[in-house]
């Protein structure tokens, strides 16, 4: 509803616009500092919507532990499948994201918040050296 479209649109400025066809010179700023981040250092992505989300919009190959499951206990999981690489991380509409970067945070471990899985779709679209750097087929 619109506490939801608010909600958003103060999480992610990305969210305004409809990114499914929109080109690499078209990239938001915000976007593009993700996108950057990503070819720097070339994280480990992990989705932290539900499963059922991600069976109905994924992309392959994304290690997927929900927020749910992070709060439960499954960080170690997730630090030990990324193996010393940053995670990238990133859910629906970024306010789950944002709650495992606090969690990985207070255990001192790299990560960023990468917003949307709309949003890792078109930078991995347009950017072949982000989805190269994030190791994604």
């Amino acid at each position: 509803g619109a506490q939801e479209m608010w909600l958003r649109s103060c999480l992610c400025p990305c969210w305004s616009a409809d990114m499914s066809n929109m080109t690499a010179e078209e990239m938001p700023q915000d976007v593009k500092a993700i996108k950057d981040w990503i070819v720097q250092n070339k994280p480990f992505m992990l989705d932290v919507r539900s499963a059922g989300e991600v069976a109905s919009n994924n992309i392959p190959g994304v290690l997927n532990i929900s927020i749910q499951e992070l709060n439960s206990g499954s960080v170690a999981k997730a630090k030990e499948a990324a193996n010393g690489r940053p995670l990238g991380i990133y859910c629906a509409s970024g306010g789950r994201s944002r709650m495992a970067v606090e969690l990985f945070n207070q255990q001192k471990y790299p990560c960023f918040n990468c917003h949307t899985v709309d949003t890792m779709k078109y930078v991995f679209r347009v950017s072949p050296e982000a989805k190269q750097a994030a190791g994604v087929v």
